[in-house]
């Protein structure tokens, strides 16, 4: 799933923001695609649009991730 695979690069990012160009980029990706994603995981309220642009990862999207497999996804699959 391409939103599992958002959720993977920000854990993959040594920083904490990250902007629909960059994550386009590292997942070979349409901008407008990305967007639209990570306004579906805002809605979830897994990330969070923080200035100019960038996204960041919410706490409950840390929570998300590290829940378990029944609860979220496998940290495994997004590496």
């Amino acid at each position: 799933m391409l939103m599992e695979a958002i959720l993977g690069k920000f854990l993959e990012a040594p920083e904490p923001l990250l902007n629909a160009t960059g994550i386009a980029q590292r997942l070979n990706t349409d901008q407008a695609v990305i967007r639209h994603h990570l306004h579906l995981l805002q809605d979830k309220g897994w990330v969070a649009e923080a200035e100019n642009a960038f996204w960041r990862l919410t706490n409950a999207g840390h929570d998300y991730l590290e829940g378990s497999p029944e609860q979220g996804i496998s940290l495994k699959s997004l590496g």
